[in-house]
């Protein structure tokens, strides 16, 4: 009867053992799941942020952009004067913007989001 008790007892033992395996793993899904779920929505707060600061500066440098051509207008007595002047400022600036747009733009770009996703807050 000893055997028998002793095989009943190894596979509680076993059934516990399982049982508390599979708790874990349970466990680190979750973890994983809801860490996940955390930094995606940390990166989609951020992009929403950024959209919105975006779109209002923007709006303030189309406004700024406008009264800007028209006093280069009034200045040179013609208003087509004034939207080309500023219209080539923007083409100076976005081929400075082209020629250092890895330093300037795509490189911290690519460290925010390696920082938001790998590093706890």
């Amino acid at each position: 009867m000893q055997v028998i008790d002793s095989t009943h007892e190894i596979k509680d033992r076993a059934t516990d053992w399982f049982g508390y395996a599979t708790n874990y793993f349970e466990a680190r899904w979750n973890l994983a799941v809801l860490d996940a779920s955390e930094k995606a929505a940390d990166a989609v707060s951020s992009i929403a942020s950024a959209l919105i600061i975006g779109t209002v500066g923007v709006l303030a440098l189309l406004f700024a952009s406008l009264g800007a051509a028209w006093l280069i207008g009034e200045y040179f007595q013609s208003p087509a004067a004034g939207y080309f002047g500023v219209a080539l400022f923007y083409v100076l600036i976005c081929g400075v913007l082209f020629l250092v747009k890895d330093n300037l733009i795509k490189l911290p770009v690519i460290n925010v989001f390696i920082k938001k996703f790998y590093y706890e807050n």
